[in-house]
């Protein structure tokens, strides 16, 4: 007999409890579908409404001007950079340099008066300066802004609101989210998971905003299979980050794997942290990096690379 029915219910995820709220009825009215995020405070109830793109398909026009990474090297590999508006997402093990590749594009951008967000759930602000600052940096830039949230208690719908309206109070055209492995935690599951980072990823390229994700992968050596990064067909670019090993060297390595609508160089290229951050090592590409199977010994020649 009611008019509406609203369902207010609390989860358990992992040792935490989400609020969630639930339209189950409206007559005579439509209404978003699904859970959504909410929490109690002094000043009362705060509603995060779940992001869902909309069904309704409108064309926008984006930008034909490439944009730099701020790497030469990977710039090169892309065909002189990103589409404007495009997501990448940068994967690779522990220490590889997904951070340092996103802190050089929001640098460079800044550096060129295009405003960036730092959306950080790894480092603090503090652990965050002292990186960029090694690298003749300073979180103090003019057009950087840092939004740092613990993924300790954090709901993916609020942080997406609150990402969304850093781009829109600062007019960001980047933003670096650091990293994905800490919003698939904080996710009810795993569709909610790939859902969230489809909507907004088609959020940003709407507003023509370039959004660079990283994801940290296990293997050191081995390159990932991509089905096992459920998200990576969501993105425009995807580059790897791995390490190589020559006789009792370990040295780092990036390739493009993937370019949606552009040409890229499919070669893996070596490269070395320093205090310019990433630069080529020697400029020489390598030639072969084979990808090492644990269960076969027979799978581990030695690298080679160009004379």
């Amino acid at each position: 007999m009611a008019d509406a029915i609203v369902d207010l219910a609390t989860e358990r995820t992992g040792q935490r409890g989400i609020r969630f709220l639930t339209v189950r009825k409206l007559r005579g009215g439509g209404f978003p579908s699904g859970q959504h995020a909410y929490r109690l405070s002094s000043s009362g109830l705060h509603l995060f409404p779940r992001l869902a793109d909309e069904r309704i398909e409108a064309s926008y026009r984006l930008g034909d001007a490439r944009v730099s990474s701020g790497i030469p090297a990977l710039d090169d590999l892309l065909a002189r950079g990103y589409w404007p508006g495009a997501s990448t997402l940068i994967i690779g093990p522990s220490g590889s340099g997904k951070t340092l590749m996103g802190l050089h594009f929001i640098f460079h951008g800044a550096h060129q008066g295009e405003p960036g967000v730092i959306a950080s759930l790894q480092e603090n602000t503090t652990q965050l300066q002292r990186i960029a600052a090694g690298f003749g940096w300073t979180l103090d830039e003019p057009h950087v802004e840092v939004m740092y949230r613990s993924p300790v208690d954090i709901y993916i719908d609020e942080w997406a609101h609150d990402l969304m309206q850093a781009v829109e109070r600062t007019g960001a055209r980047r933003v670096l989210v650091d990293s994905l492995g800490d919003l698939r935690m904080a996710a009810a599951d795993e569709m909610r998971f790939r859902e969230f980072v489809y909507t907004l990823v088609q959020r940003f390229s709407k507003l023509g905003v370039s959004i660079m994700m990283t994801l940290e992968v296990q293997d050191l050596f081995q390159a990932p299979r991509m089905s096992d990064s459920a998200i990576s067909h969501l993105s425009d670019n995807i580059v790897l980050l791995r390490y190589v090993q020559e006789q009792d060297s370990i040295h780092r390595a990036m390739s493009v794997i993937k370019s949606r609508a552009s040409h890229h160089e499919p070669g893996i290229r070596q490269f070395l942290i320093g205090h310019d951050g990433i630069v080529l090592a020697d400029g020489l590409p390598i030639r072969s990096v084979p990808d090492i199977d644990p269960q076969n010994p027979a799978s581990r020649p030695a690298t080679h690379r160009d004379p």
